[in-house]
């Protein structure tokens, strides 16, 4: 269900006292602009005619930037049916890698780094203890993504990986795992800090508090494993495609506030109800937004996008055969866009022309083969 508030009303409310307190940075106010002309006629529209009764209504087009919350949806579809061919039919663990709070500054002016410095020193953790374990040994699968938020819009900088339960050993043999967890977090939370404190300092990065750091456990966090596809599919969908605020959860804009529903991971299955100024709700919005070019979300090991297909034909042979799997994969390959006629109820709505935006004192019709 749509929301009936929009993160483009807040900043059309809002961005101009915004502005007067705080500077944006470029890259900040290129994703208010494109989040402000999203769905507008300045991007241009879409004119949609009903197969049955003739009927044409027109779409406004999407801005696609990944900071947009109205522009997820269908890019969520679309990555997850992509990755359907990548999913082993075994155990897969969720880890989450999180740094501590002090280490928020870096982000302001150093946020590249930062963030290549927490990929780096997650991969280099979970490969030595891949290599390193005793009964199984080899390269592990990851799937990670940078989350840089929590519920309530504050800096939270974490990685969700996830890793299927097995490792590919040197003789080109799929060894599954058999513990209920991958690895003790204890253990890798002790070489985590270490990796992440080797990575800041190779970048030249100096670390606040740095001794109190290293002193201070840091948080790594393994969920029990999934068991089935359809469950791994999710997890891909949900962690990887997610933005920082979905509009559901916006409950009110007035003159001066911003109502927003949050959940509270302290007090298990309550929904809180946020209110900040819209100024301080923009400012948070902002610390969020990626530095251009940035990947969030990365694959390592056997799922490395230069070895993957290679990979995974020597290892999805040595899975355990599932039906569910293959099910799984049937079904969500199937993706395709089907829109009922609002006014017929039968017919179907085809594209038939796109507007293009005005540029240069001309506008561009391009006419659809329908079909």
């Amino acid at each position: 269900m749509d929301s009936n508030h929009h993160l483009a009303d807040v900043l059309q409310r809002f961005l101009p006292a915004y502005r007067q307190q705080y500077s944006l940075s470029r890259r900040q106010a290129q994703t208010c602009q494109h989040i402000l002309d999203c769905r507008t006629a300045k991007l241009g529209s879409q004119q949609w005619r009903c197969d049955g009764c003739g009927y044409e209504q027109v779409q406004y087009c999407s801005c696609r930037d990944r900071h947009c919350p109205r522009c997820q949806g269908h890019q969520r579809q679309q990555w997850v049916a992509k990755q359907q061919a990548q999913i082993l039919n075994c155990r897969y663990f969720h880890l989450v890698f999180t740094l501590p709070h002090e280490l928020n500054v870096l982000s302001r002016y150093a946020a590249k780094g930062l963030y290549s410095a927490l990929f780096q020193a997650m991969w280099q953790t979970l490969s030595q203890f891949a290599a390193n374990r005793r009964k199984i040994s080899g390269q592990l699968g990851v799937t990670t993504v940078l989350h840089t938020w929590g519920q309530t819009l504050s800096q939270h900088i974490h990685l969700h990986c996830l890793v299927p339960g097995g490792v590919l050993t040197a003789e080109g043999q799929w060894v599954e795992t058999k513990g209920k967890y991958l690895y003790p977090v204890k253990a890798l939370s002790a070489v985590f800090r270490a990796k992440v404190m080797q990575a800041l300092r190779a970048r030249q990065l100096s670390v606040p508090e740095s001794d109190a750091l290293m002193l201070k456990p840091w948080c790594v966090y393994c969920k029990p494993s999934l068991t089935r596809p359809d469950s791994v599919l999710n997890y891909l969908g949900r962690y990887t495609q997610k933005g920082m605020l979905h509009e559901s959860r916006l409950s009110s804009i007035t003159d001066r506030d911003v109502c927003f529903k949050y959940r509270d991971y302290s007090q298990p299955g309550s929904a809180k109800t946020m209110q900040l100024t819209g100024v301080e709700f923009i400012r948070r919005y902002l610390l969020h937004v990626l530095p251009k070019g940035f990947m969030r979300v990365r694959h390592y090991g056997y799922l490395a996008n230069r070895c993957r297909r290679k990979k995974l034909a020597v290892i999805q042979p040595q899975c355990r055969a599932d039906q569910t799997a293959g099910r799984a994969n049937k079904e969500g390959s199937e993706i395709e866009c089907r829109w009922p006629c609002p006014k017929c109820k039968i017919g179907l709505l085809r594209l038939c022309a796109l507007n293009l935006p005005r540029r240069e004192r001309f506008e561009v019709v391009v006419p659809i083969a329908s079909g």
